[in-house]
């Protein structure tokens, strides 16, 4: 055989190993194609629901409403994949979301599958809301109910703070700064209460820890439930995505855990993600104290009506709850909140 043969040979090989490789990066483009196009649904939903809960719920605790949020998530869902009219699709779908959980201010709510036996002795499944769950914490010197603001409800175990009444909802950054508590401070060096970069820390960590644990718990939950109803698809709770989601935990939020989604030709390709987005509430605008003559007053970022004043106080603020710690009164421009009283001169 001649060197041109071998040189044909060659090329041939070469040439047939471009066309394989070029047709399979073509397959990996079409996989990855097909997964953005379900990622991007999801985003889009979440956020959705992110715009809705930012237009009804700007103020205070209880405002949300999980049906309405959940149904501004399916049908934008729905409406992103082209199946707003086919039912069986929807049902589908859904089978891959085993649970999802709106965060509030003050606690969490989670939307899962659950089983029960009803009175003709049959077992039934239906999704449900739990009731609102804290975010809980414990030391050894107090109990914690952390809120997603400065506020915090406390069992003060041991009476440290020597109140009347040890069960407390306080601003922690009083305990911090006020040095009333200087004795106390010294005295519970490693308590977080009276360090506020520890209890930042402390409080982002075990909410962020309490929510995976939960999400993992309800997917393990829905994994067994549907193993007993014969579906055979590949589930899998994503674990080590916090970071992609923990970034929204400080505000209203909405997550939802979509995973063990089959795609590709055969559809051996399995598609887990947490899909996270924060309804920009807690942090949209900073709060302002102005000092006028006998009260203070409140007034939410961009009120027309401290443009001008020179009588506000240096000092910004997170929420209204903080104003409020200083005996402000509420602005119009804030909805809700106590007006100053009108006074009425003999």
């Amino acid at each position: 055989m001649k060197v041109y043969h071998f040189a044909l040979l060659f090329l041939i090989f070469f040439l047939c190993n471009i066309i394989k490789t070029d047709a399979l990066i073509g397959r990996l483009k079409e996989f990855e194609k097909e997964k953005g196009e379900i990622e991007s649904s999801l985003i889009t939903a979440v956020s959705d629901v992110a715009d809705y809960l930012a237009e009804t719920g700007p103020y205070g605790t209880g405002t949300i409403n999980k049906n309405e949020a959940l149904t501004t998530f399916f049908a934008s869902l729905y409406s992103s994949l082209g199946i707003i009219s086919d039912k069986s699709a929807q049902a589908e779908i859904e089978i891959y979301i085993p649970v999802i959980l709106l965060c509030d201010i003050d606690g969490y709510y989670v939307y899962y599958f659950n089983e029960h036996e009803a009175e003709d002795g049959n077992i039934y499944i239906e999704r449900i809301w739990s009731e609102k769950m804290p975010y809980s914490y414990e030391d050894d010197y107090f109990i914690y109910r952390f809120t997603l603001n400065n506020m915090v409800y406390i069992y003060d175990k041991h009476n440290i703070l020597n109140h009347g009444d040890r069960f407390l909802y306080v601003d922690y950054k009083e305990y911090a700064k006020n040095p009333a508590y200087k004795e106390p401070e010294l005295k519970y060096k490693d308590c977080i209460l009276f360090n506020e970069n520890s209890f930042e820390t402390v409080k982002k960590t075990a909410i962020i820890n309490r929510l995976e644990e939960v999400m993992a718990y309800y997917t393990s939950r829905h994994n067994h439930i549907a193993s007993r109803q014969g579906i055979t698809y590949s589930f899998l709770f994503p674990y080590g995505t916090e970071n992609e989601w923990a970034n929204y935990i400080d505000d209203v939020c909405l997550l939802v855990v979509f995973q063990g989604y089959p795609y590709g030709p055969d559809k051996n390709y399995i598609y887990n993600k947490v899909i996270s987005a924060g309804a920009n509430i807690l942090k949209r605008s900073r709060y302002y104290v102005e000092e006028k003559s006998w009260y203070k007053l409140a007034h939410r970022q961009g009120c027309e009506k401290i443009t001008e004043s020179t009588l506000l106080l240096e000092e910004t603020f997170d929420s209204i709850e903080e104003c409020v710690g200083l005996g402000a009164y509420c602005c119009e421009c804030i909805e809700h909140g106590a007006r100053v009283p009108v006074l009425e001169w003999e």
